[in-house]
């Protein structure tokens, strides 16, 4: 990928942070900048970080929700995937192409480097230990304010444990770093906005063997600054569903996309393997 689900969130507090210059001084434009630089690591094994992940993937489409007093805001968005990845005929030997499908997709799947190479641009992950990876977005540069945030995933595959024993691949957040510059004298600091960010997901094989399928949810949650909290709340939800929309829409098309590519290198290496064995 060249952009992230974090990108467009960061765009969003760019603008809150710049509505924020209203009311702070002003500072000459050769000022130097402040980059705020404060990654911030979850327990992905916490029970309060399970039960989020639950109540991620148990939404829906767009979600908002404010608390005009505190000035707490939190929005988001929770997408279906299914992507066909075998396109062939079934034909007279259906139910064989059908397992055969299914083997294929299940192996690639197990694959979690290989899957985590297929959703993202690997010139833009660096991975951190077994499982662990981390993604770095590109730099956005809205007027005074520049961000180039990165996200720490865990990305595995395990089993179901069921009758067909199909392989599940999950990724969740475990950290992330909104890299955040700003000029002196904006009048608020990145730390005050409280950001949090959260992803979670998880694809599994379809049962027709044709495909995969699954769900990827996101959310972001902070404080808002002043002057954003005299705006009308239809205002403040029509701006994160058009950012919700551009998010989901993106992330698709992006997995998609990465997902066919990498499943048929996976099948011509495979095929290529077989024939040098036979």
């Amino acid at each position: 990928m060249k952009k992230s689900t974090i990108l467009y969130i960061a765009a969003l507090w760019s603008s809150l942070l710049l509505a924020s210059d209203a009311f702070a001084p002003s500072v000459p434009s050769s000022s130097p900048s402040i980059i705020v630089n404060t990654r911030l690591q979850m327990e992905a094994s916490s029970p309060d970080r399970e039960s989020r992940r639950k109540e991620l993937l148990s939404r829906n489409g767009p979600y908002f929700k404010l608390n005009r007093f505190q000035g707490a805001v939190e929005f988001g968005s929770s997408a279906k995937l299914v992507t066909v990845l075998n396109t062939q005929s079934s034909g007279s030997n259906g139910q064989d192409n059908k397992k055969e499908n299914l083997e294929q997709i299940s192996e690639w799947l197990s694959d979690g480097r290989g899957l985590a190479v297929s959703i993202w641009d690997e010139s833009l992950m660096t991975e951190l230990n077994n499982n662990l990876y981390r993604l770095q977005t590109m730099k956005l540069q809205f007027v005074t304010i520049q961000l180039a945030p990165s996200v720490d995933m865990k990305m595995w595959t395990q089993k179901d444990g069921g009758n067909n024993n199909m392989p599940t691949f999950s990724l969740q957040s475990v950290g992330f770093d909104p890299n955040i510059q700003l000029l002196p004298g904006v009048g608020i600091s990145a730390s005050s906005l409280g950001i949090q960010i959260d992803v979670d997901g998880e694809l599994k094989p379809t049962l027709d063997g044709k495909g995969v399928e699954g769900k990827i949810s996101f959310a972001t949650q902070g404080i808002l600054p002043p002057p954003m909290r005299m705006l009308p709340e239809p205002a403040l939800k029509m701006a994160s569903d058009s950012i919700n929309e551009t998010i989901v829409k993106f992330a698709i098309r992006s997995f998609e996309q990465g997902a066919r590519k990498k499943y048929q290198e996976f099948l011509e290496t495979t095929a290529k393997q077989k024939q040098e064995q036979q």
